[in-house]
């Protein structure tokens, strides 16, 4: 296979900044999404219960940023670690992120070709992670992605597409944790795929 390529891999032993702190405060929550910056990564972190203000006001000063989105979301910013930064620095695209357990991530990744995959294991390896390649898919510029597919299906659940839309770009953005731009941007992206599809097959 040439590429691109969706991948999926589960990385252990991760140091990752936002799970110490769930960790160390036994919060009860679990990671939506991430976005990668050259020295820092925001996370948007789902809690599975109120947190009181005691709580927030020293989760607060354990982080550099913390705001509330909601009763049970959180915007956190944690200093990038080891593997935020490799993510950010290599040829590859962050699709999604789920975590599976403590210290163990689900990535899918956008990779361009073999070269830029074989360099980021390899990258990855002397950070002195685990990484486990579960799944490789070369991607037909026609073939919808996991993410694509993904979002495409919740707007249409929360009634996006609706005559009467009754979930704005906005809060489907805040539901998915990405800027307006960037979910405009998949979903104008996916509706091209789709409509090239039908029109092709009629």
């Amino acid at each position: 296979m040439k590429g691109p390529f969706e991948v999926s891999l589960l990385i252990e032993n991760h140091p990752c900044e936002i799970m110490k702190l769930i960790s160390l405060f036994n919060i009860k929550a679990n990671v939506e999404n991430v976005k990668l910056r050259e020295s820092v990564t925001d996370h948007i972190v789902n809690l599975e219960g109120k947190m009181d203000e005691e709580e927030f006001f020293k989760l607060k000063n354990s982080s550099l940023k913390v705001l509330r989105l909601s009763d049970n979301k959180l915007w956190i910013r944690t200093n990038g670690c080891s593997v935020c930064k490799l993510l950010y620095s290599s040829d590859v695209i962050v699709e999604k992120v789920k975590v599976v357990r403590e210290k163990t991530l689900l990535y899918t990744l956008l990779v361009p070709n073999n070269s830029s995959l074989k360099d980021f294991l390899n990258r990855l390896a002397n950070e002195g992670v685990k990484v486990t390649v579960l799944n490789i898919n070369e991607i037909n510029e026609d073939q919808l992605t996991e993410r694509q597919m993904e979002i495409l299906q919740l707007a249409y659940k929360l009634g996006y597409f609706d005559d009467d839309r009754k979930i704005t770009l906005s809060e489907l953005a805040e539901k998915l944790g990405i800027s307006v731009p960037t979910l405009d941007e998949i979903l104008r992206r996916a509706l091209k795929k789709v409509v090239k599809y039908y029109i092709n097959k009629k």
